[in-house]
């Protein structure tokens, strides 16, 4: 590794745990960490926990704890039988030291290089202004690229400087995604500005509201949409607030309504084979009940990582 690689500046996690009974294997028994199973792995895990882009936004802060509480979460679940082919490493956490252009340049050298290495990102964020610097990191490795915000958000906002409602209309402004391969999923118009949700119809963005959804039922939609991000190098953002507060109240902006934590499960499946990168984000730990939305978060991964059964 040379002296300038980026994974460098990640912050391994310090402790593995082992197993005591052979028949009764963890997901922490079979993952490695930092950069002695790298080489070997391949998917690997990222976390950056941060929520500035929460905190301009005028969100509720809290998901900068998301990643740690993710993987206690994901850790103390059991590995399946049949790992798949995965090789999983967790590189540990970015440092989110300084404002928030910083750490999502350091974000997006990580990010990148992992890709250029040759293996799938499982993102766990932090706010959902991190979708900038991933999908980014994809598209300046692989060229065009296409890419699904499933939120229930836009996110597409312009403002002064970034935020966790900016990411996608950054990555279109800057050209790093074209309108015609970017979905925005699961959108709630009630909580978009009318003017942004005219813009994005303008541009040519592939909206499904929830009220689209529910019309035509969840795996029909998916079957449309996976097909239609398969035909390039894509990204896959789950942001935590797409789904049901009965399901996800631990969220920097809660939602009455929306998918169920089953259907955020069978789009992290659908999206297994395709997705260079899947990022988790907008967890709020701090906002959670008995860990409900934690625990939603890791079984998300575990299905993006192994399916379902």
């Amino acid at each position: 590794m040379s002296s300038d690689n980026p994974l460098k500046i990640l912050k391994p996690l310090e402790a593995r745990f082992k197993c005591h009974d052979a028949n009764d294997v963890f997901m922490k028994d079979i993952t490695s960490f930092g950069m002695k199973g790298y080489d070997e792995a391949t998917h690997v895990i990222i976390g950056c926990p941060q929520d500035q882009g929460v905190r301009r936004n005028c969100g509720r802060v809290g998901a900068a704890g998301a990643p740690t509480a993710i993987r206690k979460a994901l850790y103390q679940y059991k590995a399946p039988l049949d790992h798949a082919g995965v090789r999983l490493c967790d590189m540990g956490d970015v440092d989110v030291l300084g404002e928030l252009e910083t750490i999502h340049e350091r974000q997006r050298r990580v990010v990148r290089r992992i890709l250029e290495d040759g293996k799938r990102v499982l993102v766990f964020g932090g706010g959902n202004d991190i979708s900038y610097p991933d999908a980014r990191a994809l598209a300046e490795a692989e060229g065009e690229i296409a890419a699904v915000n499933v939120d229930a958000h836009l996110d597409m906002r312009k403002a002064s400087e970034p935020h966790s409602g900016t990411p996608y209309r950054q990555l279109l402004d800057d050209g790093f995604l074209k309108p015609e391969n970017f979905h925005e999923v699961g959108i709630q118009p009630h909580a978009n500005s009318p003017e942004y949700l005219r813009q994005a119809q303008d541009m040519g963005v592939n909206i499904c509201t929830l009220a689209m959804v529910r019309r035509h039922g969840w795996m029909a939609v998916l079957e449309n949409l996976l097909p239609a991000l398969e035909r390039k190098p894509f990204f896959a953002g789950l942001d935590m607030d797409a789904i049901r507060a009965s399901d996800a109240p631990g969220v920097s902006a809660l939602a009455a309504v929306g998918l169920t934590g089953w259907e955020a499960m069978e789009f992290a499946a659908g999206c297994r084979h395709g997705a260079r990168i899947f990022e988790i984000t907008e967890t709020n730990p701090e906002h959670d009940m008995d860990g409900r939305t934690v625990r939603l978060a890791a079984n998300v991964a575990l299905s993006w990582l192994y399916g379902l059964s």
